[in-house]
């Protein structure tokens, strides 16, 4: 019988496909595409997984394109495991005008609104950075 594998997030994560883009340092910037992502972390495929280490803090930014123009959501973050296909990053905290934005990219996106916003109230996920 297969082990089963105890769910430790607190927050539910939507399926949600948009270029993305990791940057460690000025040299290490990684372009990918989210595959799913929550308000406290998201997992981005990326090639050459190899060269990000663990641990690490950076900037991660998802881009929404529009026929006008591309918003840029940008998160404090940090790496927490990479893989074969790409990275996993935990939030640390977001501005307050990109916190809007992301809030109404996740309930757009949701399957669920209502257990998206009920799951927010029990665990915010991450901080709005004062500015």
């Amino acid at each position: 019988m297969p082990k089963k594998r105890i769910e430790r997030r607190k927050n539910s994560r939507n399926s949600l496909k948009q270029d993305s883009e990791l940057t460690l340092s000025k040299e290490a910037v990684y372009k990918g595409t989210t595959k799913n992502v929550s308000f406290s972390g998201v997992y981005m495929y990326c090639p050459d997984t190899q060269s990000i280490p663990i641990g690490e803090t950076g900037v991660f930014k998802i881009f929404i394109k529009s026929q006008q123009e591309t918003e840029i959501i940008s998160f404090m973050c940090q790496v927490i495991r990479t893989d074969d296909e790409g990275v996993g990053l935990k939030f640390i905290d977001i501005d307050l005008e990109g916190y809007q934005k992301f809030k109404n990219l996740m309930l757009y996106n949701s399957p669920d609104p209502d257990k998206l916003l009920a799951d927010l109230e029990k665990n915010p996920g991450l901080d709005i950075r004062k500015s």
